[in-house]
């Protein structure tokens, strides 16, 4: 490619602000995060392959001692690699990057990225009942991250990019690149937003096809024939919905009851959570590990009821151990699992056509949703790993009543509320506040004002004030003041106009024009709208200055936040 070319494009991608600048920085972010997705997936399949019995893959390849020592063994491991990192860099997962989108400005640190990448092998390769989502949306997030930062992209854009490395992730992780959309907007965003679904769409996409390139045609789960169910059978599925709701209000206080042990020492929880996996995987082999040849054998049919509910409580217990002590991966896999096996339990009482694996798929559907308060992309999630839209009617039968069951009847908020409430954050859900906590005072500053300071003589506020900006920001030694720039003028022309023995302070004299409600809060760091209308409810002031870069500032007054907040309770939120 000629040099001049490679300069046009840089110049694009550093400055421009259109949607198909997003889209590219997107796709970027897609390629980027399936290769290292890829390389994270391999790896740990590459450490299971050393250790477990070739004939009998899964952990049920293990023999019991194998399964008791592996994960305790990987909890000492981590221990390790804890003692050896700094506490800022032990903040990962999805809850980290909804943390980061809402008090970060979207920056993800890269060293708490590559620190959830080695965690996260070791703790999937000891056999802990989580999955591989938290640690790809966290690495995936982090990467568009990063690429937003090197092309200078504003905060609300790395929001934006960030959303895109979450659905690339769960593109990427599980072959799904609509729920991998879904899954960005409900659980990370919180917001649906039209400039968002292109650039998050086009990143899910280039995921999708840049790991079926690498690693093929690998379905997280085996297609089954499903039969839907007649009319007759909609009281089953109402069961299926209620009960998959109590089973995860049930998941949803067990990780409570962990979480209460954070005041444990880090090194007791992460041996607690290895002996408990260590001692139910003895047990039940099907517990440990990402799940996904556990669930394959429910979809297929291949579990006795008894072994079902064996395993539903089991998975239950380690899941909610390896959660809530701490374990550095995900929860969306076991949910999986467990909502599997409760669909399935429904499904073996239930006397209709419909055969086991739609009732497996519906619990799925059912538990991710109640759990993550996420219907959408768990309806998308089965409608892409089922490839039957005849499921989608009774799926939503299922997912309103486990969300009612689980938010209304139990009062359990998002998993991922509850584990960074348990950090001190809360997050907010409600639109319009995270519309305004998404977009930032230096997207929208002005730069066309003029600056007159305290020590200029005459001539320089003279030559100042010629020039074409309307507003001016005076500054004396205690305070900023924002003034028409007529009104400066027409005072500087008093001023020359006296005889020079009148002549006084100069500054003195300027200041006696400026209004009483006039000052400028000035700001070191850049803030957020939403925090520019807490700032800017003080009644005497009218503007805030914030850094622009290290040599410009800019300012945003309150008519034009005014404006802004008018324009995004219509709708425009970019």
């Amino acid at each position: 490619m000629p040099r001049s070319s490679i300069n046009h494009l840089r110049l694009v991608l550093l400055h421009g602000n259109g949607l198909a600048v997003l889209s590219a920085i997107g796709m970027l972010a897609g390629v980027a995060s399936s290769l290292v997705i890829a390389g994270f997936m391999v790896s740990i399949d590459f450490v299971l392959f050393l250790f477990q019995d070739k004939e009998n893959l899964g952990f049920a390849g293990f023999s019991p001692g194998q399964r008791l020592l592996l994960p305790i063994g990987g909890a000492l491991m981590l221990i390790g690699l804890y003692r050896l990192s700094t506490k800022a860099n032990q903040d990962v997962g999805i809850a980290h990057v909804i943390d980061r989108l809402q008090r970060g400005r979207g920056k993800l640190p890269l060293a708490n990225a590559l620190f959830q990448l080695g965690t996260a092998i070791i703790t999937l390769s000891s056999g802990f009942s989580l999955g591989k989502e938290g640690p790809a949306v966290h690495i995936g997030s982090g990467i568009a991250s990063k690429l937003g930062r090197t092309l200078h992209r504003t905060p609300s854009e790395l929001r934006l990019l960030i959303g895109c490395g979450t659905a690339a992730a769960i593109s990427s992780a599980f072959g799904t690149p609509l729920a991998g959309v879904m899954f960005a907007m409900e659980v990370v965003l919180m917001e649906y937003s039209l400039s968002g679904f292109i650039p998050i769409i086009s990143a899910s996409i280039t995921a999708a096809v840049t790991s079926k390139l690498l690693m093929g045609e690998q379905a997280a789960l085996f297609q089954v024939q499903i039969t839907p169910p007649t009319q007759l059978e909609i009281p089953w599925l109402i069961l299926t919905g209620i009960a998959t709701g109590l089973v995860a209000a049930i998941l949803h206080r067990l990780i409570k009851y962990f979480l209460g042990l954070n005041r444990v020492r880090l090194e007791t929880r992460f041996l607690l959570a290895g002996l408990l996996t260590g001692l139910l995987g003895m047990l039940v082999p099907q517990v440990m590990g990402l799940g996904y040849d556990t669930m394959n054998a429910i979809l297929t049919g291949e579990f006795v009821w008894w072994l079902l509910l064996a395993i539903l409580i089991a998975k239950i217990i380690a899941t909610a151990a390896a959660v809530g002590l701490g374990l550095p991966a995900g929860i969306v896999a076991p949910s999986l699992v467990i909502g599997m096996a409760t669909g399935a339990l429904v499904g073996a009482l239930a006397p209709g056509q419909a055969n086991d694996s739609f009732y497996a798929l519906m619990g799925m559907a059912g538990l991710m949703s109640a759990l993550l308060h996420a219907p959408l992309a768990a309806l998308t999630a089965v409608l892409e790993l089922s490839f039957n839209a005849q499921i989608m009617f009774p799926a939503m039968i299922v997912v309103v009543l486990a969300n009612l069951t689980c938010q209304v009847l139990f009062l359990q908020p998002s998993i991922f509320q509850t584990l960074l409430s348990n950090r001190g954050l809360h997050i907010s859900t409600h639109p319009l506040r995270n519309a305004l906590a998404s977009r930032f005072l230096t997207e929208i500053a002005t730069e066309n004002f003029s600056v007159v300071t305290y020590h200029m003589n005459s001539t320089t506020i003279s030559e100042i004030l010629a020039s074409t900006g309307r507003l001016v920001l005076f500054r004396d030694p205690q305070h900023s003041y924002l003034v028409a720039q007529v009104t400066l003028l027409h005072q500087l022309d008093k001023w020359l106009l006296l005889p020079e023995r009148e002549h006084g302070d100069l500054h003195v004299f300027l200041r006696r024009v400026i209004p009483e409600r006039s000052r400028i809060s000035v700001l070191d760091e850049d803030a957020s709208l939403l925090e520019g209308i807490r700032i800017l409810q003080n009644d005497d002031l009218v503007a805030i200055q914030v850094p622009l870069d290290t040599f410009r500032i800019g300012l945003v007054t309150r008519n034009k936040l005014t404006s802004v907040l008018i324009s995004t309770t219509d709708g425009d939120l970019h």
